[in-house]
């Protein structure tokens, strides 16, 4: 039984909890993400047939909607954590919780595994939209299991939490 003068311990998440917490977190940039993936690709289709050319357009048009989006929401939150920071000071940590959270996951991402799955997904499917979809999907189990980590272990390093 804890002291009286301890704080009760408080409840740890299970595995629903923080499915559920995952989700509400990074849901709302797969959906930004997957429209631009979808328009970038396609684009890229439209002047080349180069398969190749149309991975490596979805996968950066991908990225410019999920860190938009990730970047957007971090200085929402920096600015209601932190009002006290200056907008210069709240974008930096915006970036460092960025780039502590993905930057491995997406180097290893935005380079290799994304346009390799969609490639192969383009080439398996014979069409571009799907193979973009498909390859995205397959490359974010990898993406996710990287960057998760890095999150829960960002989110115990930060000041009150």
């Amino acid at each position: 039984m804890p002291s009286p003068e301890a704080p009760p311990a408080a409840p740890s998440p299970g595995a629903r909890g923080r499915v559920g917490h995952w989700l509400r977190r990074y849901l709302p940039l797969e959906i930004a993400a997957t429209a631009t993936a979808l328009v970038g690709g396609l684009a890229a289709a439209a002047l080349t047939s180069n398969t190749g050319a149309i991975a490596f357009a979805g996968t950066w048009a991908e990225n410019v909607g999920y860190y938009g989006f990730a970047l957007a929401r971090e200085l929402r939150a920096g600015a209601a954590e932190t009002p006290e920071l200056g907008a210069g000071a709240r974008l930096w940590q915006a970036l460092r919780r960025l780039v502590w959270e993905f930057g491995i996951a997406e180097a290893l991402d935005s380079f290799v595994v994304r346009p390799g799955a969609m490639y192969a997904a383009i080439k398996l499917t014979g069409s571009t939209g799907a193979g973009i979809v498909i390859g995205k999907l397959v490359a974010d189990v990898a993406f996710y299991a990287v960057a998760i980590i890095f999150y829960e272990w960002g989110k115990r390093a930060r000041p009150g939490r």
